[in-house]
């Protein structure tokens, strides 16, 4: 089976200044803005397209601006990703041929090639990470950082006291000093984490609970008995047989045709989990495969999903999680620091308020007014303080209704 690889001013007095007031707002706005990725800024595709087109003007002013080329890149790689357009395509290959033509022995080109490789099946995108490695610059960027990570922890050879191992451990502690992730990222992750059993196997999806997990990890030594896996790096074999082979189990065989991804997940996950005999957990967004087998055996034990083929009292768990183990202060406290606020990452915040109103409803049941209230003015909070519209805010908070089950 193949696999696939997300102002006006209205004084009449100043009239005679309104044209030249538009001019100039119109010329700042043709500016080019940074592209941060989207855990950071929210933006639609139309944006994307127009940073794009801005990024290369400057690019083709200024052959040697490696900066205005990788704006360029990245700008038309999130649209595309927001097309559900992978790989090749034309609006990134134009790119990289420009690219080829002007800078082609430097870090900003093999990097661009390397994610546009590694998005290609069947490509070869080996060659250009480790030369983006080779000539990657001090102030390396935090995407960038990532973006190599990434390269690193899928080859499968971080497993072992490697040069890839030490190289992965410089990585994180490089973005932890930078102070690369706002707080409150941190501290949900580390909450998810303190909340499991000792060796538990731990599928995370997405940027925020992977790389969070590894700073934890990797920078703070804390947590390292837990094993992160993000569940994409199981598709590659390098990475699913380095894995296997770490946990002491076979390789996983494909014996079967799939009709679906999700099949095939399942399979691919329960051979992992069966012959392991760790205790598994899953990040609560599309990290384990959509189907009602897979589903009906993973149980909210507060941050996390624990995957479970025998039932229990998982309620018991996750108040026991809320009352020792986690740390929900810093929810309702002030901002002690003044840091910036990541617009795409913030619902990762509102997982509070979905995984633990479950908490708050048993609370009540038991007559637990005490920690029912304390729960509810930190979930609550939570969700309070991010930058989302009020109407959404409501719809999270409305979770802690007694009738919602």
């Amino acid at each position: 089976m193949q696999k696939k690889t997300i102002i006006i001013a209205a004084a009449v007095c100043l009239l005679g200044c309104i044209g030249t007031l538009q001019a100039f707002t119109a010329l700042t706005q043709e500016q080019p803005q940074e592209i941060r990725g989207i855990i950071v800024d929210e933006h639609d595709s139309l944006w994307y397209e127009t940073q794009q087109r801005l990024w290369l003007q400057q690019a083709e002013a200024d052959p040697t601006n490696e900066h205005a080329w990788q704006q360029a890149f990245e700008a038309a790689r999130y649209a595309d990703m927001l097309a559900e357009d992978w790989g090749r395509t034309e609006r990134k290959q134009a790119i990289l041929d420009r690219m080829k033509e002007h800078i082609p022995n430097s870090f900003t080109y093999n990097l661009c090639m390397y994610m546009t490789e590694i998005a290609v099946h069947g490509g070869d995108p080996d060659p250009y990470a480790q030369q983006a490695l080779r000539l990657m610059p001090d102030n390396i960027a935090r995407k960038d950082i990532e973006v190599l990570i990434s390269y690193l922890w899928m080859s499968g050879k971080t497993f072992a006291d490697t040069e890839e191992q030490q190289q992965l451990t410089r990585f994180a502690q490089k973005l932890y000093q930078a102070n690369a992730y706002p707080s409150y990222l941190l501290r949900y992750t580390y909450n998810s984490l303190q909340g499991m059993d000792a060796d538990a196997i731990y599928f995370v999806n997405g940027d925020v609970p992977g790389y969070t997990s590894l700073v934890i990890q990797q920078a703070l030594n804390l947590h390292t008995d837990k094993i992160i896996v993000p569940v994409s790096f199981l598709y590659v074999d390098a990475y699913r047989n380095a894995l296997c082979n770490y946990l002491g189990i076979k390789d996983f065989e494909i014996a079967k045709d799939y009709a679906s991804m999700d099949d095939y997940s399942q399979d691919l996950l329960e051979h992992i989990i069966r012959n392991s005999r760790r205790p598994v957990y899953f990040f609560p967004s599309g990290s384990y495969p959509e189907t009602d087998a897979f589903k009906k055996n993973l149980y909210n034990e507060g941050l996390v999903f624990k995957y479970s083929t025998r039932r229990y009292n998982n309620m018991a768990v996750a108040k026991r999680n809320v009352e020792t183990k986690y740390n929900l202060q810093y929810l309702s406290e002030p901002a002690f620091v003044c840091e910036e606020q990541w617009k795409g990452s913030e619902r990762c915040q509102l997982n509070y308020m979905v995984m633990l109103a479950p908490v708050v409803r048993t609370y009540k049941e038991e007559g637990d007014t005490l920690h029912a209230n304390r729960l509810t003015r930190a979930l609550t909070s939570a969700v309070v303080n991010t930058s989302l519209p009020d109407e959404e805010k409501t719809k999270y908070i409305n979770l802690l209704d007694d009738k919602q089950r």
